[in-house]
């Protein structure tokens, strides 16, 4: 048995999800799930933007002669409600199958990253003298709705819904499928998104993707920025991380067929580049 193409296998625990309201819970389980988990499942329900960047200045006093400048490096992920609730069902799959990773090929073909992978970061004993015979398995969670803010892992004071604690919050990174791409580190040739947090921080990715499409408590766009540049919602040395849904300022339609994506940094590059030599 493989798991369906599109996650069709969660369509029925998804209707479950989406019918929960803010006073009712579900106990998730493995047996709710499709009995295998593939490495590599194939969806055309996220599309993922890799050439977001945000930057930051500073000029401090007018009799500078200088600006400091900081930029955070991240991308966008665009999907419908539906979608969200399935790729938040698949990162409980992944927690609850027992499996290190997983991940999801993404076949829009409006999707700049071709593969979105989870990894469940296992803490081994502190202890350097006691020796772990397996890796932690988990057998249930207990999911219930629960309100979206905009910077939904940013410290307590910041939020009123508190998610995860600082060592669990999620660590997002560009991959490469290239052999020779990785030492150029070039974002623009990033074909995957690597995330990677404890079981805590996957559970609560999990569940801030499946509150993201509630009807009445989810979000229209969230962001999980850097603790250095931003609201402190990843770890360190992280991308940033934007999720939207549709009728949004970045998703300014109704469905992902209908998004296009801006042009990258190269596309405006070699625009200017045609235009120039036109004009000449």
């Amino acid at each position: 048995m493989t798991m369906p193409s599109n996650l069709d296998g969660y369509a029925a625990l998804s209707e479950r999800v989406a019918a929960l309201s803010k006073d009712d819970d579900l106990s998730l389980i493995a047996a709710d799930f499709p009995e295998i988990l593939a490495d590599h499942t194939p969806f055309d329900g996220l599309v993922i933007d890799t050439s977001f960047m945000r930057i930051v200045g500073w000029a401090g006093e007018s009799d500078l002669p200088f600006e400091i400048t900081d930029y955070s490096l991240g991308f966008e992920g665009f999907a419908q409600p539906e979608g969200f609730r399935r790729i938040g069902l698949w990162l409980m799959h992944v927690l609850l199958s027992g499996r290190e990773w997983a991940g999801l090929e993404l076949t829009h073909p409006t999707s700049r990253a071709q593969h979105f992978y989870a990894r469940i970061e296992r803490p081994q004993p502190r202890d350097g003298n006691l020796k772990q015979a397996a890796p932690l398995s988990f057998s249930e969670y207990e999911y219930w709705p629960r309100e979206v803010w905009r910077h939904p892992f940013a410290d307590p004071s910041m939020t009123p819904v508190h998610r995860v604690d600082e060592p669990d919050r999620p660590f997002f990174a560009f991959g490469w499928s290239h052999d020779e791409c990785p030492q150029q580190f070039d974002p623009a040739k990033a074909d995957q998104i690597i995330f990677e947090a404890t079981p805590e921080g996957i559970a609560a990715m999990a569940c801030l993707l499946m509150d993201m499409a509630h009807p009445t408590l989810g979000r229209e766009e969230v962001n999980i920025e850097p603790p250095i540049i931003g609201f402190a919602g990843t770890r360190h040395r992280s991308l940033e991380a934007r999720f939207w849904l549709p009728d949004t300022l970045a998703f300014h339609c109704d469905t992902l067929d209908q998004l296009q994506l801006p042009p990258t940094r190269a596309e405006i590059l070699a625009r200017y580049q045609a235009d120039t030599s036109e004009s000449k």
